[in-house]
């Protein structure tokens, strides 16, 4: 519902504050007053495209702003969590244009795109007229319409959650046959590259080990030298090696152990415990020395290392990581089976799935069959009174893409004479007719929308006790929400609860458009003006309030 709408810089508007109430507002004035201009605005707001004709002066910019109760329109509030604006109850919508035909559009003082701002519009402002691309006139918003008319909002949820179950499962079930996909292009591959790594049997750290040894077997005659020469100072006997000349020395010193207090009998130990380590070394550099290497030792190790090095480089990794390579290669293989298992298992619950949504959609498909019907005799039924007594209804039904609202796509169809043939409303051509046509199915059908509905033209070519049906179904349908509706007649401006009069004013030789809101004796005067025309008569004030008290 719009609560407050402002226009500022809009042809002859210069500025307009409008609180729009809830139930039946009607907008009159005379001829060429500029009514058409508050709907202009309306399609602005509504996302619609910038005309030439109603580009602000130089130096100016033209600026529309609507604060729009969305309490209850919770498609609003997911189409603007999608673009993280965060809302509550409220939102103002403003759209600004500047003088060279640039436009921008904002939510709570965020940028949107025009389609995101036409998105919004499509749930809280419904427009209908002659040249109106919204509402009825849009073949997708049947079904919504049929919905709400036939009450079947359990077995719709159903529906929806059975879709939802649905499309999850197809999602499970096409990303795990894309993992077994992707693994069966590469089992070759993977194989291969295992029986490489397998061949390799890297282990964690004996790339390192590797080049150490390769590095001792390369200089092996220089070690084998300068360790023979070191061995030889260990052991030799004249003059003493290391080992010898320090076993004298514990000789000696033992001979006068007795003597000695007890921190220097723990050096002697000591020298002792040393004396036993330099033997153990030197037994080492011994063994070391002694080591036969194979001739091809050499050759071997170059040819492991180069390998390390090459499969480090096709799997970009490193060396130490060539062992989890293996491991996960190994994994994925073993895990080809169990991946088939498990698409197996996801297949079958797919066709579960699948199967009940079928079914739901078969069960709301037959629902909305029977109620298309009833909807179809209830809105023939109305247009005896609204002077479209020629006019036939009738609900076709096509087969759609499946979705969240079933296989069906629902087409309002109608012709307006006898000899015509049956077509879609959108192809009906006369601003008046389209008008009641559509005043016909909403009061028939719609019990829940909660969006504004615009009605412009709705009285065109008729009058008396058509003009008083039309009102009457236009405050019916305004009893739970807003409808806003242009009017030349005296009969429909009766029934509206807020009355709006449009007026073109001369201030300072500009000629400027002005709208006021009146109270009940204005409101009096303003339909005597529509009955009698410039001279308001008492008979015309008599049969003003007439109308009004009748429409109480």
């Amino acid at each position: 519902m719009i609560r407050h709408l402002s226009i500022n810089n809009l042809l002859l508007i210069d500025k307009i504050e409008m609180d729009i109430g809830l139930g039946l507002c009607v907008l009159t004035g005379e001829t060429g007053a500029g009514k058409s201009m508050i709907l202009e605005s309306l399609d602005l707001l509504s996302g619609r495209r910038v005309k030439p004709n109603i580009r602000p002066g130089s130096g100016k910019k033209t600026v529309i702003t609507a604060l729009i109760d969305v309490s209850s329109l919770r498609e609003i509030k997911n189409i603007l969590k999608k673009q993280e604006i965060y809302i509550e109850d409220e939102i103002i919508i403003k759209r600004v244009i500047e003088s060279d035909g640039r436009s921008k559009a904002l939510v709570n003082d965020s940028l949107v795109s025009l389609v995101t701002l036409r998105e919004i519009a499509n749930y809280a402002i419904e427009v209908h007229s002659q040249f109106s691309e919204q509402g009825l006139l849009d073949n997708s918003t049947h079904i919504k319409t049929l919905d709400e008319f036939g009450g079947y909002k359990n077995q719709l949820n159903d529906l929806s959650d059975a879709w939802k179950k649905y499309k999850d499962a197809e999602k499970n079930y096409l990303m795990q046959k894309s993992k077994l996909d992707e693994i069966q292009i590469k089992k070759d591959d993977f194989a291969f590259d295992l029986n490489e790594l397998r061949t390799l049997d890297p282990k964690k750290g004996e790339f390192l080990a590797l080049e150490q040894k390769k590095k001792i077997l390369q200089n092996s005659r220089k070690i084998n030298e300068n360790i023979n020469h070191v061995v030889e100072n260990f052991n030799r006997e004249d003059p003493p090696g290391i080992e010898n000349l320090l076993s004298k020395n514990i000789l000696i010193l033992n001979k006068i152990r007795d003597l000695l207090d007890e921190e220097t009998i723990k050096n002697i130990e000591r020298l002792d415990s040393i004396s036993l380590d330099i033997s153990e070394i030197s037994k080492s550099f011994e063994s070391f020395i002694n080591m036969e290497m194979e001739s091809n030792s050499l050759e071997n190790i170059d040819d492991r290392i180069a390998l390390y090095r090459r499969l480090a480089l096709k799997h970009s990794i490193n060396k130490d990581e060539l062992v989890e390579k293996m491991d996960d290669l190994a994994k994925n293989l073993e895990s080809s089976e169990k991946n088939k298992q498990d698409l197996e298992k996801l297949s079958e619950k797919l066709e579960i799935c699948k199967s009940q949504y079928l079914t739901k959609c078969n069960t709301i498909s037959e629902i909305r069959k029977k109620n298309a019907v009833i909807l179809d005799q209830k809105i023939n039924q109305e247009f005896p009174d609204l002077k479209l007594e020629n006019a036939e209804f009738k609900t076709t039904f096509q087969e759609s893409q499946y979705s969240e609202l079933g296989k069906d796509k629902i087409v309002f169809n109608i012709k307006t004479n006898p000899k015509a043939k049956m077509d879609e409303i959108r192809k009906i051509s006369s601003g008046g007719e389209l008008c009641r046509i559509a005043l016909a199915i909403k009061v028939t059908a719609e019990k829940e929308s909660l969006s504004t509905i615009v009605f412009d033209e709705v009285d065109s070519g008729i009058g008396g006790a058509v003009s008083t049906a039309v009102g009457e179904r236009l405050r019916k349908l305004g009893k739970d929400r807003q409808v806003l509706v242009v009017t030349h007649s005296p009969q429909v401006a009766s029934q509206g609860k807020n009355h709006f009069i449009v007026r073109k004013k001369l201030i300072e030789n500009d000629i400027s458009i002005k709208v006021d809101r009146v109270d009940h004796d204005g409101k009096i005067q303003e339909i005597a003006r529509m009955l009698s025309g410039k001279e308001i008569t008492n008979e015309a004030i008599q049969a003003a309030k007439k109308l009004i008290d009748n429409s109480i």
